[in-house]
């Protein structure tokens, strides 16, 4: 099921002066000045992560901590001193981070493929996934293997983890 979430227009002002912490709140922004934009579920997403994790999450890509999308688990970057790369299993806040990252991306147009089944391809997450644009990663799926319909079922609300696990399952080339 889609999460709603209110997303506040902010002005220059307004956000220099959130960031000095002297504005009002998110809630006070969101319920004056806001809109409604829909992510898609939360609760599926731990299978969509995993199935990227393979991917897109060892140290060097987006398992690092100064990338715009960071996904966080047992591959790669993780939340707790503690816990370490390839080691314990990920965590619901790692789970809930990369979540973070991930739909804190392009929302309005997240929110447009969510809600309207709108074009996929409108997300530099899918096109950088498929190749279409430019990816430092490269290429990371073909339109229609396992991983992109693991993303774009998750994307478009018809959530199926079939291919999620698929990915998820499969033997990872350079553990061979």
């Amino acid at each position: 099921m889609p999460i709603k979430i209110k997303v506040a227009g902010w002005s220059r002002v307004g956000f220099t002066l959130l960031l000095l912490g002297c504005g009002p709140s998110l809630a006070e922004q969101t319920r004056e000045q806001g809109a409604l934009l829909v992510a898609p579920s939360q609760e599926d997403f731990p299978e969509v992560a995993d199935a990227l994790q393979l991917s897109c999450a060892t140290l060097d890509c987006h398992g690092q901590v100064g990338r715009n999308l960071r996904i966080y688990g047992f591959g790669g970057l993780r939340l707790s001193d503690i816990d370490s790369p390839g080691g314990d299993p990920t965590t619901d806040l790692e789970y809930l981070a990369s979540y973070d990252s991930l739909v804190g991306l392009e929302p309005e147009a997240l929110s447009r493929v969510v809600t309207l089944q709108a074009d996929p391809n409108q997300l530099s997450l899918v096109r950088k996934t498929r190749g279409i644009e430019h990816h430092k990663g490269g290429q990371r799926a073909l339109t229609g293997d396992a991983l992109d319909r693991c993303l774009v079922l998750w994307l478009t609300g018809r959530f199926d983890p079939e291919p999620c696990v698929q990915v998820a399952d499969a033997s990872h080339p350079e553990i061979e």
